[in-house]
């Protein structure tokens, strides 16, 4: 489907104006021409400029949020970690054992549904068999979440329907080798994200340790997001009611957290009840 400049205008808040100055400035939106010369756009355009517009709000300068929304649709999934790091490189880093690292993942979940909302969640499992050890858990997730997404090296899409949607990531895609756990909500936004430190062969899974970063911020949560949405994206497999959830969400700017005190305390009490690792 096309439509013309003034549904485009109309539907993304902007002036037929504006949305001249950006092509003739930035090159985008991209219009194709009827045989009359006159300009029309694809759906995709309308999500497009409302991810630049969330972006701008978000404090973003409009050619880097153009820019960003562009390379989202032409590099394919990539590393949360990374991207987190790369965009916000104020962002402490810690290396930490997978112990702590299993504590703020279940406070970050338990405070997920404590809340009365439909949060946006994501998890980066690594592999299906690490998921199924926690289906129970994210099956509760997404049982009230607007959209719960698990990603690992599952042979299909599977869930979905009140259960999380299981999208399978490429043998060779960098998310395959991160712990994440991404929560955006009205009230609550955080991205812990984590790579396993290399040459640990020898070491117990418990005692192994990882690089992560943890934090509120919402600009960071929204990177982490976003990165979470391209994978979606481009696994192919998702229904266009799930697609759906996740355009909207990029198209509302994050906001601060509350509670944060709540969070860290269910941490430390899922510290203070783990098996000690080691002497």
């Amino acid at each position: 489907m096309t439509i013309g400049i003034g549904e485009l205008a109309r539907r993304t808040g902007l002036t037929q104006q504006v949305v001249r100055a950006w092509e003739a400035r930035f090159g985008f939106p991209e219009p194709a021409r009827t045989e009359g010369g006159r300009r029309v756009y694809a759906e995709a355009d309308v999500d497009r400029i409302r991810r630049v517009l969330a972006l701008k709000e978000s404090g973003v300068r409009l050619a880097q949020a153009i820019a960003r929304v562009r390379g989202q649709e032409t590099s394919g999934p990539q590393s949360i970690y990374a991207a987190v790091r790369n965009r916000h490189p104020d962002l402490a880093a810690r290396v930490l054992r997978r112990e702590p690292l299993v504590a703020i993942s279940r406070a970050i979940e338990d405070e997920a549904m404590s809340r009365v909302e439909r949060p946006l969640v994501f998890g980066m499992f690594q592999r299906e068999a690490f998921f199924r050890q926690s289906a129970a858990r994210w099956g509760e997730i997404a049982r009230t979440a607007a959209a719960c997404l698990v990603f690992a090296d599952f042979a299909d899409v599977g869930g979905g329907g009140g259960l999380p949607v299981e999208v399978p990531l490429a043998p060779d895609a960098p998310l395959l080798r991160e712990w994440a756990v991404v929560v955006s909500a009205p009230t609550l936004s955080v991205v812990l994200t984590a790579w396993e430190v290399p040459d640990q062969s020898s070491v117990p899974a418990q005692g192994r340790a990882f690089e992560a970063t943890f934090t509120f911020d919402p600009a960071a949560v929204r990177t982490a997001t976003e990165v979470c949405v391209s994978a979606a994206r481009s696994s192919g497999v998702l229904p266009a009611s799930v697609l759906s959830v996740l355009t909207d969400s990029l198209a509302v700017a994050p906001t601060p957290s509350h509670g944060i005190d709540s969070l860290v305390m269910r941490a430390f009490d899922y510290l203070q009840h783990a098996p000690r690792v080691g002497p």
